[in-house]
């Protein structure tokens, strides 16, 4: 008797454990990734609890980052030095070391995360390097790439071009690894986003404040939409719907309907806000304040900060880990009340584990019980 009631209370904690702890799946918060320039590092700052966890060194400047889609890597191209380093996110350890071309830039990586591109400011050069082997595998001239962007499998891309005198958006084609195509502007292009579906570029100029808007079938810019005083970056979020524009002079985030090409709201962030992204499920903004040294996040829907987070020192690119969609349920009542009350016959014995998977089901009184007519 007292052999059959221990083991009861040892199934009974071990259901209870299960039900309290491991309904759903523990998946760990999604982390995000911050190149720190001034103090050359990367934050790594956990999701929901708002903090940072760690910082990771890289060489000196890290200009810029960005993430693969499935949050395993992160790419961070050194301004002070001639590489991009490789960050593994589960250890959150520098495991690679890619040579490229002096002051590398801005980084961009394709939507199926095969390829990185990398804006060689110093060589006057676009580099490509490979995911899967963390290898350059072609370069097209380009003078003085400050920020790209590229195409979902990474065949093509547009970099901004600062070459004084010739400031231009340059259209890659990186199977043949040759410009393609040249958008003259007028003064020096910053940031720069290609929409998901692959129609229209978003771009910056210094000393124009409004994003530009550039059409990919003909090559030209077809709009402009009016935000504050020196927008740097638009980037989209991932349904296409809107684009973040980061707008340095009065510290916020514009948000861009994506439809019409309008100004739908701002939001106050920090100070000259640097760079900004959003989770995969579009439900909320970072964005990096380099003249504050902290991170923003917002709410997009209710356009609200949630919180602020202190990094480091000249917090610029940013990048952020998918949110998991996988979801364990526990059996619903309903389904659990059809497990028979009648003692079991031979053949339709359980093991121990099979009671898991009910354990709504479960009262005291038929656990002993079952308990009691089982086997060891």
């Amino acid at each position: 008797m007292w052999k059959r009631a221990t083991l009861a209370i040892g199934v009974l904690g071990v259901l209870v454990s299960w039900v309290g702890t491991g309904a759903l799946a523990a998946t760990g918060a999604p982390k995000a990734y911050v190149g720190l320039f001034k103090d050359d590092a990367v934050a790594v700052i956990d999701t929901v609890q708002n903090r940072v966890l760690t910082t990771i060194s890289v060489p000196k400047g890290p200009h810029g980052l960005v993430m693969t889609p499935d949050g395993r890597k992160v790419y961070v191209s050194s301004d002070g030095a001639a590489t991009v380093s490789v960050i593994d996110t589960a250890s959150d350890r520098v495991v690679a070391s890619i040579d490229v071309s002096a002051n590398p830039h801005g980084l961009a990586i394709s939507g199926d995360g095969s390829r990185v591109l990398v804006s060689g400011w110093g060589s006057n050069q676009a580099q490509v390097i490979d995911t899967a082997t963390d290898r350059v595998i072609g370069n097209v001239p380009v003078a003085q790439p400050h920020n790209g962007t590229l195409n979902r499998d990474g065949r093509m891309g547009w970099v901004a071009s600062q070459q004084q005198g010739a400031t231009a958006l340059v259209r890659l084609d990186l199977t043949a690894w040759k410009e393609v195509a040249r958008v003259p502007v007028d003064k020096t292009p910053r940031g720069l986003e290609l929409s998901p579906d692959g129609r229209r570029v978003f771009f910056t100029l210094a000393g124009v404040n409004a994003i530009q808007v550039l059409d990919t079938a003909s090559n030209q810019i077809v709009a402009q939409i009016p935000v504050g005083a020196s927008p740097h970056y638009a980037p989209f979020t991932p349904d296409g719907r809107w684009a973040l524009a980061v707008v340095q002079g009065p510290g916020e985030l514009g948000i861009l309907n994506t439809a019409n090409n309008t100004l739908a709201g701002t939001v106050a962030v920090g100070k000259a806000p640097h760079w900004t992204t959003s989770s995969s499920d579009g439900r909320l903004a970072f964005v990096t304040d380099e003249g504050s040294n902290d991170v923003t996040v917002v709410d997009l829907a209710s356009r609200t900060v949630t919180a602020t987070i202190a990094v480091g020192n000249a917090p610029r690119k940013i990048a952020v880990q998918p949110v998991s969609r996988t979801t364990a349920t526990t059996p619903t009542p309903e389904r659990a009340a059809a497990a028979p009350r009648s003692p079991p016959t031979a053949s339709a014995r359980s093991p121990p584990l099979a009671l898991v998977a009910r354990p709504q089901a479960l009262e005291w009184p038929s656990l002993v019980w079952v308990l009691g007519s089982w086997r060891w």
